[in-house]
């Protein structure tokens, strides 16, 4: 039987699917293995901690996503302020595929391991809301409203993914994105 090469960034990238559409429960073992073509002792040898440690790899990729995608283009004042949130907004709608795909972070806060990733979720809002805070300030608006308004639209984001998904309309997550910049001061 031939050998099939499997990337990690493809292991990576499959797992956070499973995670964002079934959440940690239901992600079994076996849909792990069939998503990522590893078989089961593979992916234990990957990750000896089993859906445990998987669940937190998925959790480091999505913060080091956050820093590199969003929080590092925020922060990239060589350039305009719009251009950097519209790069930042463009990143996280495909992030959710237009509003179509689950937030594996809101996936994984539930279920029965939900305590286990709740610093490695907090971490990754964090990131985002400290982005948006910041936005916010460059655009003159006072710090604590910043902080107050990024912290909405991330509520704006996750509401209208939800919405999105239970209305099969993803045209209420795109209409909440590009909200986004007002909110955030732009344009006042």
């Amino acid at each position: 039987m031939p050998v099939i090469k499997v990337f990690p960034q493809d292991v990576d990238r499959k797992l956070t699917e499973v995670f964002a559409r079934f959440g940690y429960d239901g992600a079994s073992m076996e849909l792990l293995s069939q998503a990522t073509g590893l078989k089961k002792a593979s992916l234990y040898h990957r990750f000896p901690g089993g859906k445990k440690e998987m669940a937190k790899h998925v959790l480091l990729n999505i913060r080091a996503w956050f820093l590199d995608r969003v929080d590092a283009v925020i922060r990239d004042t060589s350039r305009p302020l719009d251009v950097r949130l519209e790069e930042a907004l463009m990143a996280i709608s495909d992030l959710f595929a237009n509003g179509d795909r689950n937030c594996p972070l809101r996936m994984l806060s539930a279920g029965s391991e939900s305590a286990s990733f709740q610093e490695s979720i907090a971490a990754c809002f964090t990131i985002l809301s400290d982005g948006f805070a910041l936005v916010a300030t460059e655009n003159g608006l006072p710090e604590d409203i910043a902080k107050a308004k990024a912290m909405e639209a991330i509520i704006n984001i996750q509401g209208s993914l939800v919405l999105s998904r239970a209305m099969n309309d993803n045209n209420i997550f795109r209409t909440s994105i590009s909200a986004i910049p007002k909110l955030l001061g732009q344009g006042n």
